[in-house]
């Protein structure tokens, strides 16, 4: 029988990147009902209600950032979502402890189920989360891994595991290896992945390294200071680190204003190590500078000599495998909710900085021309 299928919205001539399902040329992606409805060649638009030419355009699934803090108002981190991720091409925002188990409610209620960004979060072991710049583990009756577990189990639409930061600045009297040990407790007790903030540490990373279980998250993995570096004194990656990917452990980007450092990033890329997601850690401190949004992120290590193909991939299925979701984010598969980004890359010379003032030209960019979520166009730039 003829194809008579119809959609609202049909994105002609793009040059689709979708890792999931191994797909990288040019594809029609037909939307119907808020889903993807196809991806093939020559998609008929007068079946369209309407049809967009992105032709020289990169269409991909719609960005996943791993790293983000959208508690706008309450964590003096927080953004607002919405104001950000459309032009940006991020469709779901991961907040990674902003809230903690005390305030986790507030977060639900007023940021994530009124928001047209799809934002999942990693409750922090701290009942205050990150209320304050630093000082989240003051005291020592704001730790209590079956509190913090507790409220994971109840929030499982949207909570996704457990956030600690381990470095100088989170106040008390506790060893930090001791605190791992009690976030390692909380994401038991509630069967979660947990993330670890692991840069501004004074403890080297080989000793948190045998605390963690396969699917557990390490984030700012190419912060540029010691101990906790992935690299040894020589600046070669550490064998604990590679042990500690190759029984499931993932390595996150987390930019951030003080947690990305270009010659970090550069040797892993050298030495086979690329970062299994690339985030962007975007906060009311780093939204001006170094960080901007995920697309800048992402350009800098597309300049550093990441494929476009694994820039893509780190920033879409890769999170989705990350969080539990792969199936149901992070692929333009039929079936899935049309979450899209249309990305320009452009040529040109622009000069980006990492968090520590040092500078890269790029000769390329992402910019986000368009964005589509559950089917509707979100933000077009075109």
């Amino acid at each position: 029988m003829p194809d008579t299928a119809r959609y609202d919205l049909l994105l002609k001539n793009g040059h689709v990147i979708d890792a999931a399902q191994g797909i990288d040329g040019k594809q029609d992606i037909g939307i119907a009902n808020g889903r993807v409805a196809a991806v093939a060649p020559d998609l008929p638009a007068d079946r369209a209600e309407r049809a967009i030419d992105l032709n020289g355009k990169y269409v991909v699934p719609g960005l996943i950032d791993l790293h983000t803090h959208v508690y706008a108002g309450v964590s003096v981190f927080g953004i607002e979502a919405d104001d950000l991720c459309p032009k940006t091409g991020v469709t779901t925002s991961i907040d990674v402890g902003s809230a903690g188990w005390v305030n986790f409610a507030g977060l639900k209620r007023y940021v994530i189920k009124p928001s047209q960004t799809r934002i999942l979060a990693f409750v922090h072991l701290s009942a205050i989360g990150l209320t304050c710049r630093t000082g989240e583990l003051l005291d020592e009756r704001w730790v209590q891994p079956q509190e913090c577990a507790k409220v994971v189990k109840e929030n499982r639409d949207v909570a996704l595991g457990v956030k600690v930061r381990l470095y100088r600045g989170v106040g008390g009297d506790a060893d930090l290896v001791d605190l791992l040990k009690l976030t390692v407790d909380a994401a038991q007790r509630c069967e979660s992945p947990l993330m670890v903030h692991i840069s501004g540490s004074d403890v080297p990373l080989t000793q948190f390294l045998p605390l963690l279980r396969p699917g557990d998250i390490i984030t700012h993995c190419c912060h540029g200071t010691e101990p906790a570096t992935i690299l040894d004194a020589k600046k070669k990656v550490l064998p604990e680190v590679r042990d500690a990917r190759d029984r499931g452990i993932v390595f996150d980007i987390g930019h951030g204003a003080g947690s990305f450092h270009f010659d970090v990033g550069r040797v892993a890329l050298e030495e086979g190590f690329p970062p299994d997601t690339i985030s962007s850690d975007i906060h009311t401190f780093s939204i001006n500078g170094p960080v901007f949004d995920l697309p800048t992120t992402m350009s800098k290590f597309l300049n550093l000599g990441m494929p476009l193909e694994e820039v893509i991939e780190r920033s879409t299925l890769r999170p989705a495998q990350a969080i539990g979701k792969e199936g149901e984010m992070g692929s333009l598969k039929p079936g899935l909710p049309a979450d899209i980004a249309v990305l320009d890359l452009q040529t040109g010379q622009w000069e980006m900085r990492d968090a520590y003032r040092n500078t890269l030209m790029g000769d390329r960019r992402l910019v986000c021309a368009l964005s589509v979520r559950n089917g509707q166009v979100w933000h077009n730039a075109l």
